[in-house]
């Protein structure tokens, strides 16, 4: 019997959004009409408009009152939003038996009672679109400075970076799904199930069902399973006809879902297949496809003087691309009776990413000016009269990835000072005194780099 009886209030309950608007439309009516008969522009009595209003505000207030033992509601909008609606009946109340003469107060007195009601009606509708919505819900997209005056934190999200290293994939990609479809059921403000998705700890703690992701297994995970069912699925999210989850959407949480479900991953952390790199690029314009480090770094330009300067000296400089402003610098021809000046080097030491000193009559000494190139990447030393030992001066070249060192007179003492080139991908070891068995000793012991020496 008693499950019988709580199943009829959850029945009942149900039918509050469909009855709450009947008072609201009644009374803001009663309203109007009191207004326009002061102004002179209507006659009649609306005695029986705030009768109706009257029976619809109690009818709506006891259905609420059901639908509330549901739970999963935050209690301190629920109780504002269940007691000011209780205030709209009692006021409502107040107004028709003045209105019938049961009691009587001055014309002043209506008129604040009156307008206490209009405005009871709109902020307990406001706690109890708080209560359906989420809180941001109706300021969501209102202008900047009326979200200051009324009390509502903007929260513009920012543009995703372009580089994938940057983008964390919960924090960029997942939990934005979460707040527009997600939240409104459970979120702060409403928990049904007791599920909190608005927190990461509410996430990892689940429902009243138990755990809802099961990290590596999107399939096992009741998160996922719920926005895969059938949208007519009784237990399909999100619920209440709200705007579904879209095919890519639903794609990128079991994508993350199956990768470890990690809070923290960035995109690059993660295996990404073709389709999902479609996804990325389709749905938020990110590129995944590894790029060179000049396509990624950003540098300030080279001075005017500072590119003055090299032409003087016998280099040319330009920049590689429009749209960055790393330099190729390159040794003019017939420059090969003296050694060049590379202390010039040191006014544009973060710009220089291409340097070409082939024929340049360099010795060790002079080597040491490019171990400020931070951003150096291809380095042709070839046909120089240099050792092993200048080499050395390259150690911290955290970024070269191309070095050629044809016509030189390095060995395979040089195989240690390359070990600690992190981002070398390619070395030319042609006419050196690095012999065939040397090279390939090299090319095993640094599997990823390219080693030509010729043979």
């Amino acid at each position: 019997m008693i499950l019988l009886e709580l199943d009829l209030v959850g029945f009942l309950g149900r039918f509050h959004p469909l009855v709450v608007h009947l008072p609201i439309g009644f009374l803001l009516l009663g309203g109007l009409m009191e207004y326009l008969k002061r102004k002179g522009k209507v006659s009649g009595s609306s005695n029986w408009i705030f009768l109706s209003g009257v029976i619809a505000a109690v009818l709506a207030g006891g259905l609420g009152w059901m639908l509330a033992e549901e739970g999963g509601y935050n209690e301190n909008t629920l109780f504002w939003h269940r007691w000011l609606g209780v205030a709209v009946s009692v006021l409502a109340l107040v107004i028709w038996l003045h209105k019938v003469g049961k009691i009587s107060f001055s014309t002043p007195v209506f008129s604040v009672v009156l307008i206490a009601l209009m405005g009871l009606i709109g902020v307990t509708g406001h706690f109890g679109g708080n209560l359906t919505h989420g809180s941001a819900y109706l300021l969501e997209y209102a202008p900047e400075g009326l979200s200051k005056i009324l009390g509502a934190s903007v929260q513009a999200r920012a543009p995703l970076p372009a580089d994938p290293d940057s983008v964390t994939v919960f924090t960029d990609l997942i939990k934005p799904m979460l707040e527009n479809r997600c939240l409104q059921c459970h979120g702060t403000d409403n928990h049904k199930g007791d599920l909190d998705l608005s927190t990461i700890e509410g996430i990892e703690a689940g429902g009243e069902g138990g755990a809802v992701l099961q990290a590596g297994v999107a399939l096992e995970s009741e998160l996922f399973n719920r926005i895969t069912l059938a949208p007519d699925h009784k237990k399909f999210m999100p619920s209440n006809g709200n705007t579904p989850l879209s095919y890519n959407e639903v794609k990128l949480i079991g994508w993350w879902i199956n990768s470890g479900a990690d809070f923290t991953a960035s995109v690059v952390d993660m295996e990404l297949t073709d389709d999902i790199k479609f996804v990325l690029a389709q749905n938020y314009g990110l590129d995944t496809d590894p790029k060179a480090y000049v396509e990624r770094a950003v540098v300030p330009a080279a001075s005017e003087e500072a590119m003055k300067a090299l032409l003087e000296a016998g280099f040319s400089a330009q920049v590689i691309a429009a749209n960055n402003n790393f330099l190729e610098v390159k040794k003019k021809p017939g420059k090969i009776d003296h050694s060049l000046d590379l202390s010039l080097m040191q006014d544009v030491h973060s710009q220089v990413t291409w340097l070409h000193l082939s024929n340049g009559n360099l010795q060790d000494q002079d080597l040491k000016a490019l171990a400020s190139l931070e951003n150096l990447t291809r380095l042709r030393l070839d046909n120089n009269p240099i050792s092993d030992e200048g080499v050395k001066a390259l150690q911290g070249l955290t970024h070269l990835e191309s070095l050629n060192l044809y016509g030189t007179n390095v060995t395979a003492e040089v195989i240690e000072t390359l070990k600690t080139l992190p981002a070398l991908k390619k070395v030319f070891l042609w006419q050196t005194k690095v012999s065939e068995e040397e090279a390939q000793k090299l090319q095993e012991e640094l599997p990823e780099v390219e080693v030509d020496a010729g043979q």
